[in-house]
């Protein structure tokens, strides 16, 4: 269950006509739902949308974030987790689907099959809403792939140097200790 903070609503509706569990509700489904991927992807239930509160329920995964498991060295994560993400990435893009928001903490390992599952799906994709004016002329014009974000995240997904500068920025503003 995803109880949305009211700053993140805010933000989201500043972006975006659909409230923010409605969007991510949509967006997981639409993964969930093209062909192949519903191995890799944690199971939309249900979505609230009510004035001042809003929330998301998925599949409960047994698992792990990826970047916790792959730190810990866990030994339920498959030799093949990869190949997995990558066979998610293509399966998606097949599917019409970009900008995954691939990331080490976006990652679930299935403690079961030590495979990928994907959970978190509340990213605005670039493709719909281009940071900047260069990068929407460039994916008007074709210079820039809609898939391009993806096969770079996919690439560098073992480095963990952003992860790790979130945290640390985190556990800096927050007082909490990372251990």
């Amino acid at each position: 269950m995803k109880v949305y903070k009211p700053a993140a609503i805010a933000n989201h509706a500043r972006k975006h006509p659909l409230p923010l569990a409605e969007f991510e509700h949509r967006r997981n489904q639409a993964f969930f739902e093209a062909p192949g991927l519903a191995k890799y992807i944690a199971e939309p239930l249900a979505f609230l949308v009510e004035p001042g509160f809003q929330m998301s329920l998925q599949e409960c995964l047994d698992g792990e974030v990826y970047y916790f498991a792959q730190r810990a060295q866990a030994d339920f994560i498959s030799p093949h987790f990869m190949e997995d993400l990558a066979e998610l990435v293509a399966r998606s893009h097949q599917a019409q689907l970009y900008d995954i928001d691939l990331h080490a903490m976006n990652v679930m390992v299935d403690r079961r099959s030590g495979t990928p599952k994907l959970f978190d799906f509340n990213q605005i994709p670039f493709t719909e809403r281009p940071q900047n004016p260069f990068v929407g002329f460039a994916l008007k014009v074709g210079l820039l792939g809609r898939e391009s974000r993806d096969l770079r995240k996919l690439e560098r997904f073992n480095n963990f140097d952003r992860v790790e500068r979130k945290l640390l920025k985190f556990y800096a503003e927050s007082g909490a200790s990372p251990v």
